[in-house]
């Protein structure tokens, strides 16, 4: 009988020691740090997220921004932080598995951060200044092999969703397309817009003004499927099967972190994300809605990995 009563014991502490755990935490502010400047989807999707858990908690959640060195700077500081749930990484997905394509950053992406979930997605938009006299994307490519390397495009460095999502469609179409890259989307936008470049590939929000007040003319968007924000504008994949770049968004915690908080915070994070207003304001945004479980995650960084690491190769993408 007392090991009956000593198993119960151990079997009702183990159910109650996490609930306890949730009750203490969170006991002050939480900080998400953005590893990139307070501009695009992904600062939009951190604050809006770390507004609603504030609310919710009774507590300051705070999204502060720490870019530098594709993400890494960032990502880096959250792998080496405290592993007591205070201080998270609300990222996109470059410097988790972009970036290491590329480089050797200063931690390892699935051993010194630890997935909590994912929450959203987003795809980019091809476009190309009138200037290139090219409006459907058979055009493109048939401008780009009657004159190889004369047309050009921008993005926001080496081995961004941009240059990535080109390079692919270079080696998908056969054509030879010059690269310029830029220090961020803003300036690759503009020189874009300026006619600088030919072309850019970049988020369908930053776009989306321009295509409207015919500034720019959208090819096709990166995504397996069309864009709730301009569905009558094919997928580059319609043409080209496989040529799909989407970039998740996710939130991890350092190693060691208490499976306890870790439990509580996906619970908050899946609340905040089924909320309707949450959910209609990433939409309008140019945010899918995704959500994936830690292991999911996990499934997704050995897949984009290895996928990144194979575009970077064959374009012998060499580090900025």
């Amino acid at each position: 009988m007392r090991i009956t009563l000593a198993a119960i014991a151990t079997a009702v502490f183990a159910l109650a020691a996490p609930a306890v755990a949730q009750d203490a935490y969170p006991a002050k502010p939480v900080r998400f740090i953005v590893p990139f400047p307070a501009t695009g989807p992904l600062d939009v999707m951190a604050r809006l997220y770390a507004q609603k858990l504030g609310e919710r908690w009774g507590k300051n959640a705070i999204a502060e921004n720490r870019p530098g060195a594709t993400g890494t700077i960032g990502a880096d500081a959250v792998a080496k932080a405290a592993p007591d749930g205070y201080t998270l990484l609300f990222t996109v997905d470059l410097p988790i598995v972009m970036a290491p394509a590329l480089m050797k950053p200063p931690y390892d992406p699935k051993a010194d951060l630890v997935p909590i979930a994912a929450v959203g997605e987003t795809m980019n938009m091809l476009v190309v200044h009138p200037s290139a006299g090219v409006s459907t994307l058979a055009e493109l490519v048939a401008a780009a092999k009657a004159k190889p390397g004369a047309l050009t495009f921008s993005s926001a460095g080496n081995a961004s969703p941009g240059h990535l999502c080109v390079e692919m469609l270079k080696s998908a179409a056969g054509v030879d397309l010059t690269h310029v890259p830029y220090k961020g989307a803003a300036p690759a936008m503009q020189a874009a817009l300026a006619g600088e470049v030919s072309m850019f590939c970049g988020p369908i929000t930053q776009g989306l003004p321009h295509v409207k007040s015919g500034k720019l003319r959208a090819l096709g968007v990166t995504g397996a499927k069309a864009s709730p924000l301009l569905p009558e504008l094919k997928p580059l994949a319609a043409a080209y099967p496989g040529l799909v770049v989407s970039n998740w968004y996710a939130v991890f915690a350092p190693p060691k972190t208490p499976p306890a908080v870790l439990a509580f915070l996906r619970a908050e994070l899946k609340r905040t994300y089924d909320d309707p207003e949450v959910r209609k304001r990433l939409e309008s945004a140019g945010m899918d809605p995704l959500w994936l479980e830690p292991a999911q995650v996990t499934a997704a960084i050995d897949r984009d990995l290895a996928k990144w690491s194979g575009v970077v190769k064959a374009a012998n993408i060499k580090a900025e």
